[in-house]
């Protein structure tokens, strides 16, 4: 009989044990899970210190982001990531355990990470310790080539976009450059520095810049007019080089053009006053229609994260009509918007991912291969590169924009630099650019 009471106050003592238990785990997981899950607790932190993330490498396999062993010594264990080629910033991004991800290191973050979505292999992974490593990323962005668009650009603040048009309906992203700049190795060291800097080196200005387009719609609008019947080409205008004045400065044509004046001299010529009164005839509605159809008021559907401002109503057509009403865009819009003269008149969809596979669904035609082939060969030449370039007012003290629009064979480029006086600046850099892809 003792030796019963012996066991039943075991028992009873054993299941109190385990009731405390259970009470604790609630305790832990329910009432404060606050803690377990905080992004500083230092058990959470270890184990993402240890996650091998994946390598993001360009299109010949040269490496452009990699996690490796933080340890001299010893078996896989703290990872630290790494930048080789520091100047793809805009397209990589970064990975911080302090400030988080950006670029493909944020759209791609659970593929780079390995994080399982099957319950029983997570399970089968943890209970087994076996280390999380992520997957590859592979790029279509030349690495080579994205060096040189760094270097092209230089200290100015501004952005260049280098497309491949090779795959009919797509535009593979072989350079994509912001400029200022900064290097992902140092991120922790000078993120606060870079946060404060007027000149905004965290923005992706392909991406996320909002710059007043001016007159660099002028091809597509006129392509559009063309495609409605509402022009032909070798109809005259008259007074084509009149001033234009705009916040008190005056714009004319970017060069005299002959006298009498065509459509195609318009272009050519890049005559805004012509173009004010097309606005007025293509009214609010015609223009809308334009700014929609190539892509210049939403968002596009691309890896990295972009702005579109919200769309506002056209107050002023014959501004509008010439780029400088309430309208921005980002160079990645423009680009597109170019790309279509030379994809049979389709919007191109943005590619810098070559895995997993993309989408195969073709875009729709927004203009005939008929006005994108007139368009094409009015445009100027320069040493056989299709090109148009402008200078655009961006402010209120008259300040400008330098703008270059460019295609050879089956690239296209769009540079965009900031408060530039002259047309040479983006010019030059958009003929290196595409001279550099030979």
């Amino acid at each position: 009989m003792k030796r019963n009471a012996e066991l039943q106050q075991l028992s009873r003592a054993i299941l109190i044990g385990f009731a405390a238990i259970a009470l604790a785990l609630v305790f832990w997981s329910v009432a404060r899970g606050d803690i377990l899950s905080r992004e500083d607790n230092p058990r959470l932190v270890e184990a993402e210190l240890r996650i091998q993330r994946g390598q993001i490498v360009d299109r010949n396999g040269v490496i452009l982001a990699e996690s490796v062993n933080a340890e001299t010594i010893g078996p896989p264990a703290r990872q630290q990531r790494l930048y080789p080629r520091p100047e793809a910033v805009a397209a990589v991004g970064y990975y911080s355990l302090r400030h988080g991800t950006a670029g493909i290191e944020e759209s791609y973050d659970t593929l780079l990470r390995g994080d399982l979505t099957d319950f029983w292999a997570e399970f089968a992974r943890q209970a087994l310790h076996e280390a999380q490593v992520g997957q590859s990323v592979w790029l279509t962005l030349d690495a080579e080539l994205q060096e040189t668009a760094v270097a092209l650009l230089n200290n100015h603040s501004g952005a260049l976009l280098l497309l491949d048009l090779s795959q009919p309906g797509t535009a593979d992203i072989l350079a994509l450059a912001s400029t200022p700049t900064y290097d992902p190795n140092q991120l922790d060291e000078t993120f606060d520095e870079l946060l404060a800097d007027e000149s905004a080196p965290l923005l992706n200005r392909i991406t996320q810049g909002q710059y007043q387009p001016g007159l660099v719609l002028q091809p597509i609008i006129l392509a559009a007019a063309l495609d409605q019947g509402l022009i032909n080409l070798d109809e005259t205008v008259t007074n084509a080089n009149r001033n234009i004045p705009i916040n008190g400065v005056g714009i004319r044509c970017a060069s005299p053009p002959p006298q009498p004046t065509t459509w195609a001299d318009v272009l050519s010529h890049r005559c805004p006053g012509p173009m004010q009164e097309l606005a007025d005839h293509l009214g609010v509605t015609g223009l809308d229609k334009i700014f929609t159809d190539f892509g210049l008021t939403t968002e596009p559907q691309f890896e990295l994260e972009t702005t579109a401002p919200e769309s506002e109503p056209i107050a002023n057509p014959l501004m509008a009509g010439i780029g400088q009403e309430n309208l921005t865009v980002t160079p990645l819009q423009i680009g597109l918007a170019w790309a279509s003269l030379f994809s049979n008149g389709r919007i191109p969809t943005p590619r810098l991912i070559t895995t997993p596979t993309q989408p195969t669904s073709q875009p729709a035609n927004q203009l005939t291969s008929q006005s994108t082939n007139i368009i094409r060969q009015t445009l100027p030449q320069h040493d056989g590169i299709t090109e148009f370039s402008r200078l655009v007012l961006s402010g209120p003290q008259g300040s400008t924009n330098g703008w270059y629009l460019g295609q050879i064979n089956d690239y296209a480029v769009v540079v965009v630099i900031e408060e530039s006086s002259t047309l040479s600046e983006a010019g030059n850099i958009g003929r290196d650019m595409l001279a550099a892809t030979n």
